[in-house]
């Protein structure tokens, strides 16, 4: 049972004060008989841990506890009071809070064993409103096959990441679409700087360079000449002294059934249908994610309420604490105020859609009856043991993460039945 215990009947009286949006405020009134239990409660509690000379440590005689420790029975007991006043208000006015209820308004000099105790608290509770425009949702028909532009551009991306460099012939001059080796010393405002200086630096002269000026400066170059030259770095002047090495010139495969068959496949033809196979499969999957982010603009666009604004807060702060631990190499915590807010910003309106999604689709589940079944759960776990394969380990491990995270599932399974629900009632265009 909960140190918290629910208060009795009659022991919390409670009020709506007001309703904004989904922010209720209830008044809420400890009555003496749930005061002076939880003095009761309070004092038998700070005994259990209390320590005076001459008693052993939670054996001291509880009327010394209330002579020596009052301070810390007052303090007990006014969080006993708050929370269990708290439960009980929530049952009394049947609210479902959506976060931790807070407390806004309270007397705390006031509170004494002998009377009854009022304070204010603000509830967030979800939202209420009748679902609408599901049905009949206008989709874009999308493309779920590869053309065969993207399968060639497929494979040459395949080529490209096979390719392997010569050694150019000689009399070849460094241009953009070679590879150039070089060795080069470095100054820094005329002194000598070793952060400067790199042997056998394997330049591509088509991409952008860390180096300012190198691959302008050694372009024209032949194998085996140098070169000085300046650039600048800031307020710094920078002076190199650079040799090219090698000249390479990138070579691909050639796309023939040899090539096929270093990549695991008897023919070309068979590569090719490999290439399609998998491309139909990515366009299949980004066709059903389209198909379901055009759903999610159109509910969000014809559903109109209020969100807890607790609730945005809290996933906000998540959501940006988890990007900048993962994105960053900062911590939430250096984050100064500017960035905070510009971070903010960025993450509240995805924070408020997801959320408001979320709500709308569990409307639509009850709405239609949609929401998913304990058949359905026994049904996912059936088909994750059976690829298990028969290793009791592994089916040991599904049947925890089942057990563990049934609510999580269930509403997943309900999402997915409300999604193929709105699918089959959309009108593809």
């Amino acid at each position: 049972m909960s140190i918290f215990k629910t208060a009795e009947a009659g022991e919390v009286k409670a009020k709506q004060l007001s309703k904004e949006g989904c922010k209720v405020t209830l008044a809420v009134e400890a009555t003496p008989a749930l005061v002076a239990k939880s003095f009761q409660n309070a004092a038998v509690q700070v005994q259990s841990r209390a320590q005076m000379q001459g008693f052993r440590a939670g054996k001291v005689p509880l009327d010394l506890v209330k002579q020596n420790f009052g301070g810390h029975i007052k303090e007990r007991a006014l969080d006993l009071v708050v929370k269990a006043a708290i439960t009980g208000a929530l049952e009394e006015t049947k609210l479902n809070p959506v976060t931790v209820p807070v407390l806004t308004k309270g007397d705390f000099s006031s509170f004494s064993e002998d009377k009854s105790f009022s304070f204010e608290i603000a509830v967030d509770v979800a939202p209420e409103f009748d679902v609408k425009d599901y049905k009949g949702i206008v989709l874009t028909k999308k493309t779920e096959t590869a053309t065969d532009a993207e399968v060639q551009e497929n494979l040459e991306r395949v080529l490209d990441a096979n390719a392997r460099l010569e050694t150019a012939d000689d009399g070849a001059v460094v241009d953009d679409k070679c590879y150039a080796v070089v060795h080069y010393k470095g100054k820094r405002n005329g002194t000598e700087d070793y952060k400067l200086s790199a042997d056998s630096e394997l330049i591509d002269m088509a991409a952008p360079q860390t180096m300012p000026g190198l691959a302008e400066a050694v372009k024209g170059m032949k194998k085996g000449d140098s070169k000085t030259f300046e650039t600048k770095e800031g307020e710094d002047t920078l002076s190199f002294e650079v040799t090219v090495d090698e000249i390479k010139n990138k070579v691909l495969p050639k796309l023939d059934d040899s090539f096929a068959k270093d990549m695991g496949f008897d023919t070309l033809d068979a590569l090719k249908a490999k290439v399609k196979e998998s491309l139909d499969a990515e366009a299949k999957q980004n066709a059903r994610r389209a198909e379901t982010a055009e759903i999610e603009d159109h509910l969000v666009k014809m559903n109109h309420f209020d969100l807890p604004q607790s609730l945005v807060d809290e996933y906000t702060e998540s959501s940006l604490r988890n990007f900048v631990t993962s994105m960053t190499r900062m911590k939430p915590e250096q984050l100064t105020a500017e960035q905070r807010k510009s971070f903010e910003e960025r993450i509240r309106p995805s924070v408020e859609k997801d959320l408001r999604v979320g709500y709308i689709i569990h409307a639509i589940a009850k709405k239609e009856n949609l929401e998913a079944t304990e058949a359905d759960w026994k049904a996912e776990l059936d088909k994750s043991l059976a690829s298990s394969s028969g290793n009791k380990a592994e089916e040991k491990k599904i049947k925890t993460f089942f057990d563990e995270r049934k609510a999580h599932i269930m509403a997943t399974l309900s999402e997915r039945k409300v999604f193929d629900f709105l699918k089959e009632q959309a009108v593809t265009k």
